[in-house]
């Protein structure tokens, strides 16, 4: 039940959930565990209709620190989804690194829905990143 805060290694729903549709699918992104700890990360679980009932993705987190990994982020969390029009998306979120300790920074990152409705965030990153393309007049 996407409601609950399981044992083990389940994700505990936190907050800030966000959800969209896709392809006729609904997803809802979530924090997930507490924002100041070592396993702050974004979820996510889909549904057939808006009210649900939601099942987490067997694919969580999607969206995690890297600092274990030789990366500088130490948490991420409280996402949004951002879709331009004539294509591209993107997570938008905050996240802790280790330079900057517990002051949450803005990232943004481009992410897909795959073909067999899996969600992908290619994030976190803290190099410069191309800016999102706007494709005018649609």
């Amino acid at each position: 039940e996407i409601l609950r805060c399981l044992v083990g290694s389940e994700m505990c729903i936190r907050d800030r959930s966000y959800a969209f549709k896709e392809n006729g699918t609904y997803y809802m992104m979530y924090s997930a565990n507490f924002y100041g700890g070592q396993h702050y990360a974004v979820g996510y679980a889909t549904a057939g209709s808006p009210l649900g009932p939601f099942v987490k993705s067997s694919d969580n987190p999607v969206l995690e620190k890297n600092a274990d990994k030789g990366g500088e982020v130490t948490g991420t969390g409280h996402n949004m989804v951002l879709k331009l029009p004539g294509g591209g998306m993107y997570c938008v979120y905050h996240g802790r690194t280790a330079p900057t300790g517990d002051a949450r920074m803005v990232f943004i990152d481009p992410m897909e829905v795959t073909e067999d409705g899996r969600l992908k965030v290619f994030g976190p990153t803290t190099s410069p990143q191309p800016v999102p393309v706007w494709t005018k007049g649609l």
